[in-house]
């Protein structure tokens, strides 16, 4: 497999928005064990919905996304720098746990999966938590058969401390919920 660059990634704007909701409907859609949203639900919002999350006040949170401005990893039939991966950092708001911040909605395009993005997200993710005052661990729930995305966040420093049974029920199956932590 041939070396490519790696994505750039960065805040999301308003303008990202529509590329946001598209990657995020497909990840639903595609993955429905991975996420406790569900398609027929979240399909039918406007892009617009997801404005509160890109950090107003900017230190509530944020969104950030990776670019494939080369089309190196999902390859050149789609838009050039298509929008191939996102993470959301969400603020708790009650005064006793603004500490913690919550990763949630990690998403990777297939096509650019095995290429870095999901670190390369981790990375700045775990940077601009880090600039919001106050935060001093970030929590996430991962499906726990997702073995791929427990290791990548156990890689980054992520440490299992509990385990959600039945935390989502998917066509009459339910999945666990790995719950994870990182103190910064």
């Amino acid at each position: 497999m041939p070396a490519v660059d790696p994505p750039t990634v960065r805040l999301l704007t308003d303008a990202d928005l529509p590329a946001y909701k598209a990657l995020r409907d497909e990840g639903l859609r595609t993955e429905p064990t991975a996420f406790t949203s569900d398609y027929a639900s979240a399909s039918r919002l406007p892009a617009s919905t997801y404005a509160q999350r890109l950090g107003q006040p900017p230190d509530n949170g944020f969104i950030l996304g990776a670019w494939d401005a080369q089309d190196a990893l999902i390859g050149a039939w789609d838009a050039q720098d298509a929008l191939i991966g996102a993470v959301v950092c969400v603020r708790a708001e009650r005064q006793k746990e603004r500490h913690l911040a919550d990763l949630v909605g990690m998403i990777v395009a297939p096509a650019a999966r095995g290429h870095g993005v999901g670190s390369a997200l981790l990375q700045a993710f775990d940077a601009h938590v880090r600039e919001l005052p106050g935060v001093e661990q970030i929590l996430l729930s991962v499906t726990a058969s997702n073995t791929a995305a427990v290791r990548l966040y156990a890689g980054a420093g992520f440490q299992r401390y509990g385990l959600l049974p039945r935390a989502v029920c998917v066509d009459g199956v339910y999945h666990d919920k790995a719950l994870m932590c990182k103190t910064l």
